[in-house]
């Protein structure tokens, strides 16, 4: 029995392979490189699509930058007119970008109008003023009621807290940089 199952092995691994042969051929029967010619096509459409969407966001992203340097430099300029329509110092990183643009550090002058019309007040009146409003900020008082109570305006109620946010920040930025350094 084993001589006759061994005399027919070799003839049937023979017809196996055979008709295996047959089924692969039936299936590639098609071009099989159309079919990865399409997926390259559509991944190199994909990629190409990529590419531009990335030039496009590097090319917005550096107009954001430029914007947003102007805005910080417009306000830096605000911020260091603020400092010196309220009796402070202009402060030092400005000394250098207004007298690169010629200007000078004088306080500026009063407009005519309204506002010309308002009271003068002393440097030591607009410190304590500034002092008073950092108190109720402090105490959580809103900034309507601040204006009311110190008789300003709301505008410089929050110029002033905000000037002395942007003073708080520079003292925790100046102790890490210390601490850093030692």
């Amino acid at each position: 029995m084993t001589e006759t199952v061994m005399a027919w092995v070799g003839p049937g691994f023979d017809g196996a392979v055979v008709v295996l042969l047959g089924a692969l051929l039936w299936r590639l029967r098609g071009d099989a490189g159309a079919a990865w010619r399409e997926r390259e096509a559509r991944l190199r459409a994909i990629f190409d699509e990529l590419r531009a969407l990335v030039a496009q966001s590097e090319g917005l992203a550096r107009d954001l930058d430029a914007k947003l340097a102007d805005r910080e430099t417009r306000l830096r300029a605000v911020l260091d007119d603020a400092r010196v329509a309220l009796g402070g110092v202009e402060s030092a990183s400005a000394r250098p970008a207004r007298a690169a643009h010629g200007e000078t550090t004088a306080r500026p002058t009063p407009v005519a109008g309204p506002a010309a019309a308002a009271p003068s007040t002393t440097p030591a009146d607009a410190e304590e003023t500034a002092r008073r409003i950092e108190t109720l900020a402090e105490a959580g008082t809103t900034v309507e009621e601040i204006a009311r109570r110190v008789g300003a305006a709301p505008a410089e109620v929050r110029l002033v807290i905000g000037l002395k946010a942007a003073r708080a920040a520079r003292r925790r930025a100046a102790t890490a940089e210390a601490r850093a350094h030692a």
